[in-house]
């Protein structure tokens, strides 16, 4: 288990020190789960934020579960690691909490989780990772009757949507994803962004990355070579999606850890919508493979940082659109580079 780390200003220690307690580390909070679709508050005392956390994640009581409730998330999902930081909670989870997800779900289990911190008082916000990386969000607020709400907008910052219009023209996401609305598919756009221009790699909209977004071109490749390709830059981590030397979307990736992916020139030889891994039993979807057994695929943990056996993981909503994009003899350009 990693280490478990609270890093709170003076303000903030005494924000949150005026819980009622069991015993000289104990919190007794509530934690969320669900009835019949709906939130119903279940009390706990645990051992301060990080086992209230590992208190929702063990879900109900076996007399809970006889009182009918129950839990969107998975079992087994681990706590990696927590935070807290001028008030807010950055809570980071295994990838199980992710597995097999569909909007609504995430939408519970995501709920759950800050239903159960907002519920502390002194605790202004709750953010989201999975996997050391992946952003799923950033709630400031939340509204006990409904679901995770956005923060009042800021009169002096740019509209969500302004934000979003210029992160597609850019090429860091869909013009589909400009909706005005802050969620997953904006988060990616943003660490993608970050991890270009070489901002810290929050996945977070703050007053920096909106002002480095406003400021930024268009990228250009590493390098100059006619017709459609696609280069992944291993130190920024991210892949492009390249024709007639313009880039036509900037992606999300994590590759090999220790340097498991090769550097070079290579093509796409091989494409499998569910391509099965034998090494590692489990299932590729939207394989594109360049070199050997290392492929382009989906993966439910794509963390900002090398990560992968080899392979370049791709979130679920990207690598349908690199499938399509890397037909058979695309060439890989794969770049090891230098970074300042």
């Amino acid at each position: 288990m990693t280490r478990i780390s609270l890093v709170l200003a003076v303000t903030a220690v005494l924000a949150l020190a005026g819980q009622a307690q069991a015993g000289p580390d104990a919190l007794g909070s509530d934690v969320w789960f669900l009835r019949d679709g709906q939130p119903v508050a279940a009390h706990r005392t645990a051992p301060g934020i990080p086992g209230l956390v590992r208190a929702l994640l063990a879900g109900p009581t076996r007399r809970e579960r006889g009182d009918g409730l129950r839990t969107a998330i998975p079992t087994g999902t681990a706590l990696r690691d927590l935070t807290v930081a001028h008030r807010v909670v950055t809570v980071d989870l295994g990838a199980r909490f992710t597995a097999g997800r569909d909007d609504a779900s995430l939408r519970a289990r995501v709920g759950q989780l800050v239903r159960t911190l907002r519920a502390v008082p002194g605790v202004v916000g709750v953010r989201v990772r999975i996997e050391g990386g992946v952003p799923v969000g950033l709630f400031p607020g939340y509204d006990l009757r409904t679901t995770v709400r956005a923060p009042a907008p800021d009169a002096h910052a740019p509209a969500l949507r302004d934000v979003q219009q210029l992160l597609a023209d850019l090429g860091f996401m869909a013009p589909t994803g400009v909706t005005g609305t802050p969620g997953d598919e904006t988060s990616v756009a943003v660490l993608a962004f970050q991890k270009w221009s070489g901002e810290p790699r929050s996945g977070v909209l703050d007053a920096r990355t909106t002002a480095a977004i406003a400021h930024a071109t268009r990228p250009q490749p590493v390098l100059h070579r006619p017709g459609k390709r696609v280069e992944i830059l291993l130190g920024r981590q991210v892949a492009l999606a390249i024709v007639g030397n313009r880039v036509e979307r900037v992606f999300h990736i994590s590759s090999g850890s220790y340097g498991r992916t090769p550097s070079g020139q290579f093509r796409v030889y091989r494409k499998e919508r569910m391509s099965w891994s034998v090494p590692f039993s489990t299932w590729m979807p939207f394989a594109s493979y360049f070199v050997g057994g290392i492929a382009f695929h989906s993966y439910p943990s794509v963390p900002a940082y090398p990560a992968s056996h080899g392979c370049v993981r791709m979130m679920a909503r990207d690598a349908p659109l690199m499938y399509a994009f890397a037909t058979y003899g695309t060439p890989v350009d794969v770049v090891r580079e230098t970074l300042a």
